[in-house]
């Protein structure tokens, strides 16, 4: 198996035909027939059948279309990642897979800055859950994973960041709990529940709750955020998920409770252990690590100097004049006037690699 032969694959399953995909690729259509019929016969599988159409793929086949995709794709991202090594601005594609949740306004806040300093880096963003954002770092689909509680990252590289998820639960307003001022775990023992898919096994919600899920009425597990809030509307149960997960409508059906005791999440930045990133995917990756060192308060004048020509990767000779700069999430605030000092990066800087954090 070579890459070739997985493009010539690809291009069969893209035209569903040997004919149309030897005209795309610009050869003739035996090339195509062989390299088909040795790659069936290394694998062992009949990758396409024969229809009056032309080609149909199998089951097989589908499963050696996503990792040929997957294969194809990382091989494309490394040739990038070579030729943006050679200039001297940073360039490239940072892939982040991220659970869905209102602090990801802050990492979208951070990707905002940081591409106003390197316009030429793009961002791909995936969502889904915390299985989703694993499966997508492990397969080297995405560089770098945004997650919560309750996940293992121990099998991550990892920084905590400095914002939480607080939990609450969405309700009808008809409901006989929206009277309460809030939701406790006895409120909720005989009541039918919607929860996160990501919860099943969770000792942190068992604790809260006080009883194993297996003890509880759980009438429908979810993974993304529009269904189960159809679910609630519909009064199938009550959902217990993040607060500001849903914007609500003031004059629509559903409300949320806050929970009591207050049951709060913490938001990790991950990445592949000993996983070699783009220079790209590196500089955004200890941007948001420094970004998390600063959060709690404004940065003085040497940690600018410091922090921001480390993390920011200004090129060659690029000059920088500031009174104060605060960097953090969700409260940026740069105010910027001309001469109260100046700071010059004579070289540009490259970055080391960021000693393990798991805090």
């Amino acid at each position: 198996m070579n890459l070739r032969s997985l493009r010539f694959f690809l291009a069969v399953a893209e035209n569903n035909g040997v004919q149309k995909a030897a005209e795309s690729l610009h050869l003739t259509q035996p090339n195509i027939s062989r390299a088909l019929k040795a790659l069936e016969e290394e694998l062992n599988a009949q990758l396409f059948v024969r229809t009056a159409r032309g080609v149909e793929i199998t089951e097989e086949g589908e499963l050696l279309r996503m990792r040929a995709e997957e294969i194809l794709s990382l091989v494309d991202k490394t040739k990038a990642e070579f030729v943006d090594s050679k200039g001297s601005e940073l360039s490239g594609e940072v892939r982040i897979a991220a659970g869905e949740s209102e602090g990801m306004r802050n990492v979208i806040r951070a990707m905002s800055l940081f591409k106003a300093i390197h316009p030429k880096v793009e961002f791909s963003v995936t969502s889904g859950n915390s299985a989703n954002v694993a499966y997508q770092l492990n397969v080297g689909l995405s560089d770098l994973g945004i997650v919560f509680d309750p996940f293992d990252v121990s099998k991550y590289e990892y920084t905590r960041l400095p914002w939480k998820e607080d939990w609450c639960v969405y309700l009808r307003k008809d409901d006989p709990l929206a009277e309460e001022p809030f939701v406790t775990p006895q409120m909720l023992r005989d009541r039918p529940l919607i929860l996160s898919a990501q919860t099943r096994g969770a000792g942190f919600l068992k604790s809260w709750l006080g009883r194993s899920l297996e003890e509880l009425n759980v009438v429908a597990y979810f993974t993304l955020i529009n269904t189960p809030k159809l679910m609630v509307e519909e009064g199938l149960g009550l959902m217990i998920s993040f607060d500001n997960l849903i914007d609500l409508d003031p004059n629509g059906p559903l409300m949320i409770k806050p929970l009591a005791p207050k049951l709060h999440s913490a938001t990790y930045l991950i990445r592949k252990k000993e996983k070699v990133l783009s220079r790209a995917a590196q500089a955004f990756h200890e941007y948001l690590r420094i970004e998390r060192r600063s959060s709690s308060k404004q940065l003085s004048r040497r940690t600018d100097r410091g922090c921001l020509a480390a993390a920011l990767n200004f090129p060659a000779r690029f000059e920088l004049r500031f009174e104060t700069a605060s960097f953090y999430f969700g409260k940026y605030d740069s105010r910027f006037r001309p001469s109260s000092y100046a700071y010059r990066v004579l070289n540009q800087r490259r970055y080391a690699q960021p000693e393990e954090s798991s805090t």
